[in-house]
């Protein structure tokens, strides 16, 4: 199973993809967090990442295509995979298809999440990281339990560079100029669920695995796993 999880900065895609990623046993890749990798890594890639994601800018293709297509021929892709912040081009999507024509593969499915700008300005203004495990909180909608500290590690939370307003709002310039034509592309090629965010992330991904359920109508058992809720979500 092949899905792409589509939709402007903030609207949730990384956290529902993890979501999927554990219900379906393939890999969330992340862009970002291949990205944030290299950045901390200091890698190279890293270096010249950085100058764009601080920005707000979309990274070139030349660099993410290469880092994607080495990621999804790894092993552990084989059963598929969950791409998050991938593609942005339609230059990204048509290296996509390419290579998984060649391995007599397809995307299945795109997830498309939407959410009122204003609404993504607060959430990501509003995240908070652990630069430790990565694990992800919001000042309003998900706050640790103690103030500033992560829950697994207790390490001091962070705000990314790329979470500041004024980095937001030329993100979301971007998208909408960029990436969200992409989607007229991938609607008339693939099936395509469109998915309102909600400010419950448990609503969120009822709605996603139900419209899941419905984009692969016919599925056999072993497809029983799309809906099986994370636990809390029942």
């Amino acid at each position: 199973m092949i899905l792409i999880m589509f939709g402007a900065p903030g609207v949730g895609k990384g956290s529902q993809a993890r979501f999927l990623s554990e219900a379906l046993q393939i890999p969330h890749i992340s862009t970002g967090d291949l990205f944030r990798e290299n950045v901390a890594n200091r890698t190279e890639l890293g270096k010249l990442v950085k100058i764009h994601m601080d920005n707000g800018s979309l990274v070139p293709d030349e660099m993410t295509i290469g880092l994607i297509m080495d990621r999804i021929r790894q092993a552990d892709c084989k059963q598929g995979f969950i791409l998050d912040g991938f593609p942005r081009t339609i230059s990204q999507v048509e290296h996509l298809e390419k290579s998984l024509k060649a391995e007599m593969r397809a995307i299945d499915t795109v997830v498309n999440i939407t959410l009122d700008d204003a609404k993504i300005i607060d959430r990501v203004t509003g995240r908070r990281i652990c630069p430790s495990c990565n694990s992800v909180y919001h000042l309003a909608y998900h706050k640790p339990y103690s103030v500033g500290r992560c829950n697994n590690c207790t390490t001091d939370l962070v705000q990314r560079v790329d979470d500041t307003e004024s980095t937001v709002l030329r993100r979301l310039q971007v998208y909408y100029a960029q990436t969200e034509p992409v989607l007229s592309y991938l609607r008339d090629r693939y099936a395509v669920v469109d998915v309102v965010s909600e400010d419950d992330i448990n609503d969120t991904t009822r709605k996603i695995y139900s419209s899941l359920d419905l984009a692969v109508h016919g599925a056999s058992n072993k497809d029983a796993r799309y809906m099986r809720l994370p636990s809390g979500c029942a």
